[in-house]
């Protein structure tokens, strides 16, 4: 049996297990196979989901590029969902996508790619939720991208940390 000798962890066993020493026997012995547990902490732990503060959506009618969103210089950007639809182009092979810059690296997300011979008029859609929100390098343009296709619509959602 293994013996208690600091006066700290008798003390609280008297606290956690509410003894009176006058009237009760404290426990000093541990059997060989038991082990006590304490509560270390018992404060409450309150978890508030940082709001997003950044929602911006861009329209493209015809080809080329377009900025959604520049990150700011300083502090951080984190990108937690991107929705993108375009409407086909029947004539033509084309993709639509949203381009970030992560650690230097330029990347499409959220892309979409149509053969030619597709029907007129047909929208595709595509909306990413990111459960680890994604970090995108300061001062750098979210670009839409898209070829012939009539119309791109894209919105970004995201939070600014200083």
């Amino acid at each position: 049996m293994a013996v208690i000798q600091n006066q700290a962890i008798i003390q609280k066993l008297i606290d956690e297990l509410e003894l009176y020493p006058a009237l009760d026997k404290i426990p000093t012995e541990l059997a060989d196979k038991i082990l006590p547990t304490f509560q270390v902490n018992t404060q409450e732990i309150i978890v508030k989901p940082i709001a997003a503060n950044i929602v911006r959506s861009l329209r493209l009618d015809g080809a080329g590029p377009g900025t959604i969103y520049t990150t700011p210089a300083t502090g951080k950007f984190y990108l937690t969902n991107v929705t993108l639809a375009a409407e086909d182009d029947p004539a033509a092979d084309n993709s639509s996508s949203i381009t970030i810059i992560v650690d230097g690296v330029t990347v499409a997300i959220a892309k979409l790619r149509y053969q030619s011979g597709g029907a007129t008029g047909v929208t595709e859609v595509i909306t990413q939720a990111f459960f680890n929100p994604i970090l995108i390098d300061p001062a750098t343009d979210i670009v839409v991208v898209h070829g012939a296709i009539s119309n791109t619509d894209a919105t970004i959602v995201g939070y600014t940390e200083e």
